[in-house]
């Protein structure tokens, strides 16, 4: 076959992809989720639409930090978040791939030739080049590409969710922070006031009026808060790490963190926040997992219809010089294979995404039971140790204190009412983070800021 009869490709791919009978469908267009009132009104990280390599990593904040500082940075750079968001992409060029029409197949052949007699050399050759197109039937590349559309709007929902537990992650992370701190500086006081104690009895030794025992007994005291001290140190420092993490940093530098830690609003009704569940993406995210499961099954069931393939091609006969069209089709006899295992694979996984939503939902409701009781029961504590009881162990160490300058109470008293007050400050500390971490899960749980519900619904 010679060169001149490369003239007829043109009319045979003209040809076979006329034959398909469907032009390329548009990609269906980008859903995007919603994003939760939680959070939105902070930037979050978008990956560039080309691929890079390299993590880019964020410019380690210095000084002090705020609560808002840290939100943003974290939602720009959490490693977390970043490959939820590749994700998205990713899904995205699966969905651009679903869309594209099988490859036309070039082919040649070369037969009656090399044999005998007539048939020796290419005297009777005969040439036959061929173009043949798969005609995908039963709409499977559409169904393809709802398949793949909704398995990028699941990742999509994944990114949601991510972002918001980001969000969470980094309100404890900080508040832990505080209370770290807090508990440093609580205890610096209570080392400098056993330094206080210790000197206070030095000089009732040297006068005589106290005995030298209680001078062991002050000095075991001073050098136990110390230890305490150094504890309550190395717990901020690991609270500072995990703060760090949460924009993908290892070695935090900013110098300290301040926040309203003591803002403790009281918390909205149950019902109301039972109402708000539904928004919560780990249930929102259900409505596409079924549509995706059910799109499965329609593609399941159309690969069950047997594709078409046309073919075009023209046939060069060397005896004669003479040169002929021919077309050809084939479709495969559906007789043993009609992919009815994977289409009722598929349709019990539609069946189990139903059970799975109604499982997510009632575990999501079990939390949001146990984290309002949590929330509350620390919103109790709060208020009672800032409103009675830290005030009467206040007054009660100051009374103390004088007594035993006045010489009516005994050291081991003192160092009693002592210890007790740092114990009930240290606990509020605890109690407090203990609040806004509660609160911080109440608001992972339905996608929206507790602020938003006191000021719009009022409180419990």
């Amino acid at each position: 076959m010679t060169l001149r009869y490369l003239k007829f490709i043109p009319f045979l791919v003209v040809m076979s992809l006329t034959s398909c009978g469907c032009a390329s469908h548009s990609a269906e267009a980008e859903v995007s989720v919603e994003p939760r009132p939680l959070g939105r009104e902070y930037l979050a990280y978008e990956p560039p639409t080309e691929p890079v390599h390299t993590a880019l990593m964020p410019a380690e904040p210095t000084g002090v930090l705020t609560l808002r500082n840290a939100l943003a940075l974290a939602l720009l750079h959490s490693p977390h978040l970043t490959t939820a968001a590749w994700e998205i992409r990713a899904r995205e060029a699966e969905s651009i791939q679903a869309d594209i029409l099988p490859n036309p197949e070039l082919g040649a052949e070369f037969e009656n030739f090399g044999g005998s007699g007539d048939f020796s050399g290419l005297n009777g050759a005969e040439a036959t080049l061929v173009l043949s197109q798969l005609v995908e039937l039963g709409g499977k590349r559409s169904k393809r590409l709802t398949e793949a559309s909704r398995e990028r709007d699941l990742a999509a929902w994944d990114y949601e969710a991510r972002r918001i537990s980001v969000f969470t992650d980094v309100s404890k992370a900080f508040f832990n922070v505080v209370a770290a701190q807090q508990t440093v500086a609580l205890a610096d006081t209570l080392v400098g006031v056993a330094k206080d104690v210790l000197e206070s009895v030095q000089r009732r030794v040297k006068a005589g009026a106290s005995s030298p025992v209680e001078e062991s007994r002050a000095r075991v005291e001073l050098e136990t808060v110390r230890v305490a001290r150094a504890r309550a140190a190395r717990t901020l420092t690991v609270e500072r790490v995990n703060l760090a993490a949460t924009w993908g940093a290892t070695h935090p530098v900013f110098a300290e963190v301040i926040g309203d830690f003591e803002n403790t609003p009281p918390p909205p009704s149950f019902d109301l926040l039972l109402g708000l569940l539904e928004q919560s993406p780990d249930i929102a995210r259900w409505a596409t997992e079924l549509q995706q499961r059910q799109a499965a099954v329609d593609l399941a069931r159309a690969e069950g219809v047997p594709d078409l393939r046309l073919g075009a091609g023209i046939r060069h006969f060397r005896d004669t010089e003479d040169t002929a069209f021919l077309v050809g089709l084939s479709i495969p006899l559906p007789l043993f294979d009609q992919n009815q295992g994977a289409t009722q694979a598929a349709e019990w996984r539609l069946s189990k995404a139903h059970e799975e939503r109604r499982a997510v939902a009632v575990e999501l409701n079990m939390n949001l039971s146990a984290t309002y009781e949590a929330l509350m029961a620390a919103y109790d504590e709060v208020q009672a140790l800032r409103i009675s009881i830290l005030p009467e162990a206040r007054s009660a160490f100051t009374e103390s204190q004088n007594a035993y300058t006045r010489g009516s109470m005994r050291l081991t008293d003192v160092l009693d009412t002592q210890r007790t007050l740092f114990e009930l400050q240290s606990r509020y500390f605890s109690v407090l983070a203990a609040y806004h971490a509660s609160a911080a899960d109440l608001e992972r749980l339905i996608g929206e800021p507790l602020a938003n519900l006191t000021q719009n619904y009022g409180s419990h």
